[in-house]
């Protein structure tokens, strides 16, 4: 996990800059959603090992995996940016966002994802209307996150499909809670 791309030579502006260093931040935190609910998956595993659920473990493995290969596009395949200064925060938010929901239970974890995947969508799709807007975007960058948006739209589905009841209030105050929270880290990720 580094700081900066490893592509070099590109002056970026500002504008791309920022909307680079926010996604790269927010896929740094995917990775440690599921990150974290991997933990939880071990320590229910420990606790409960007749009741392990191999549903939630393959969801996770296989969203683990597509989330590192969208970090690995911000290291290697986008511009040069500067990263979040806020990263080691934006690994702890991940990792209980993660964990937290996963302890309480599968439906808690899959909602959490959806709510979080949805928040993603959306910030992608005003990406890049934004970088369609301005010139001396490198051609790559906005084909990179409509990459990543189809596959966080796909997250998005799997999880709501995989939600087998009805969200109840604790939930859908968990959800609106991301929505507010994952808003905020934009931002802050934008400038820091």
């Amino acid at each position: 996990m580094s700081y900066y791309s490893n592509r070099a030579g590109e002056c970026l502006s500002k504008d791309v800059d920022r909307e680079i260093r926010a996604s790269h931040a927010g896929e740094t935190g995917a990775v440690y959603i599921y990150r974290g609910a991997l933990f939880a998956e071990f320590i229910l595993n420990v606790v409960r090992p007749a009741k392990s659920n191999s549903e939630s473990y393959a969801f996770i493995c296989e969203h683990l995996h597509t989330e590192k290969q969208h970090l690995a596009i911000f290291e290697n395949e986008m511009p040069q940016f500067r990263g979040s200064i806020l990263l080691p925060l934006w690994i702890a938010a991940g990792f209980v966002t993660g964990f937290l929901p996963r302890m309480f239970g599968k439906n808690s974890f899959f909602y959490t994802v959806y709510c979080v995947e949805q928040f993603v969508d959306e910030h992608y799709e005003n990406q890049c209307q934004r970088l369609s807007s301005l010139h001396n975007v490198p051609p790559n960058v906005i084909d990179l996150f409509r990459l990543c948006q189809k596959d966080e739209q796909q997250h998005r589905d799997d999880a709501r499909a995989k939600v087998t009841c009805s969200p109840n209030l604790a939930m859908k105050c968990w959800g609106r809670g991301l929505a507010i929270g994952s808003s905020l880290a934009v931002r802050f990720a934008e400038h820091l």
